[in-house]
């Protein structure tokens, strides 16, 4: 059998050559062989250095939070609190160590290793394009993505099936993988250099036959990298004044948000329609002209067009609209301690305040200031009140109130040096 320039010889030419030397010559030309077939573009990519796999665990573990905590779990800043990260540089990290005050508590404990552990791991990401899909009972959202080929990924699968799952089949060549229930894996994926179709499906979910496509195209837009501070800015645009809303229509707008087409537009677009899962865009304030719009364009929501009835998409916007006059706040909260833990807000702002609780337990959140009833969040889960701030200047405190430590809170400072809120 001859393979390019490889010939494996066979067991009979025992004239020429013994046996055993013919067999394991015959061992080394298949390991070339199968070296030589190997192509990064077909097949997960080599593990990343033990330097970048150090900085991964700082990134998940710094101060008994992580930086995850505020940056998201890929550094690519869609908690709305801590900025993109992917690809930031290690001087800017210790920039960030001395000049951001919710950052401060790690001062002492990043040393020289882990800062430059920190930094190979950013610069790792920065390599690597991101691309999410959400799973949901075998369907994926989105279902095709588009990729420039010859582009490094970081393929990320959020299961939001509470059992776990495993994914695998098509022509990735990358086996079977098992994410848990609620959770996220990630794979680092090379596309190949040639254009074509990708697919990869879920194993074990109810609905079957559904399948993500990696579409590898010249039309896709080549990875370069973001510059984090391009990342920071948003379009700000005049607004309306706000419409008076009907509560009743506002109530049933935001279930429909969270059960549309058994998905819920909240699985692309966040639990508060701020676009912090990477995959649709922000939707606070959203008109019923641009939802009916996206229903009858956007490829991946067109299913919902025939679960939404006419009065439904109403009261969807409906809930946009009420989203769009109010502030959206977030802190994470980790065994009471806050981050960020000041916030400051423009007098007379309406707000949407979020707090997102890190523990396995559930928690309470209470003020005795602010005038509003304790938010409940459950073990590892979000809750949010909404809040008018007053037309004064002055501090409010809000801490948890059957966490271990209760000597931690959250401040939120009404000021009017604050940027003013204009509704969307």
């Amino acid at each position: 059998m001859e393979t390019g320039n490889t010939q494996i010889l066979k067991p009979h030419d025992e004239d020429r050559i013994p046996f055993i030397l013919t067999l394991l010559i015959a061992c080394l030309s298949a390991v070339l062989l199968l070296g030589q077939m190997t192509e990064p573009a077909r097949g997960a990519e080599a593990g990343p250095s033990d330097l970048v796999k150090k900085g991964r665990q700082v990134f998940t573990t710094a101060g008994g939070v992580g930086c995850a905590a505020c940056h998201g779990a890929y550094a690519e800043g869609d908690l709305g609190i801590g900025p993109y990260n992917r690809g930031v540089e290690e001087q800017k990290i210790r920039d960030a160590l001395v000049s951001v005050e919710a950052m401060s508590f790690l001062r002492e404990e990043m040393n020289e290793a882990k800062i430059k552990g920190i930094a190979a791991y950013y610069t790792w990401l920065g390599e690597l394009q991101l691309v999410k899909t959400l799973a949901k009972r075998g369907r994926f959202i989105p279902d095709r993505l588009q990729i420039y080929p010859g582009t490094k990924v970081q393929l990320v699968i959020k299961n939001a099936s509470s059992f776990p799952r495993k994914f695998g089949g098509g022509n990735m060549n990358i086996g079977t993988v098992k994410v848990a229930g609620r959770e996220s894996l990630d794979m680092v994926w090379r596309a190949p250099a040639k254009e074509g179709s990708y697919t990869l499906e879920c194993l074990d979910c109810r609905i079957k036959g559904q399948k993500l496509t990696l579409e590898i195209s010249k039309s896709a837009k080549p990875h370069r990298g973001v510059k984090p501070a391009a990342i920071a800015v948003a379009a700000k645009t005049p607004a309306q004044p706000p419409a008076r809303r009907n509560p009743e229509a506002v109530q049933k707008g935001r279930e429909l948000f969270r059960t549309a087409g058994e998905v819920g537009c909240d699985a692309c677009h966040g639990n508060y329609a701020e676009g912090d899962v990477g995959i649709g865009p922000y939707n606070r304030g959203f008109s019923e002209k641009k939802i009916r719009l996206a229903l009858d364009k956007v490829e991946v929501m067109k299913f919902l067009k025939k679960e939404l009835s006419d009065g439904q998409v109403k009261q969807v916007a409906e809930y946009y609209g009420w989203l769009g006059e109010h502030k959206l706040i977030k802190t994470v909260a980790v065994k009471g301690r806050f981050f960020p833990n000041i916030i400051r807000v423009h007098p007379g702002t309406p707000v949407q305040l979020v707090i997102s609780n890190q523990d396995r337990e559930p928690h309470a959140y209470t003020s005795r200031t602010m005038g509003i009833p304790p938010i409940s969040a459950g073990g590892r889960e979000r809750g949010d009140a909404i809040w008018t701030a007053p037309a004064g200047e002055g501090e409010f405190v809000l801490r948890c109130a059957n966490c271990g430590d209760q000597f931690h809170k959250l401040t939120i400072e009404v000021s009017k040096e604050a940027e003013k809120f204009r509704p969307r």
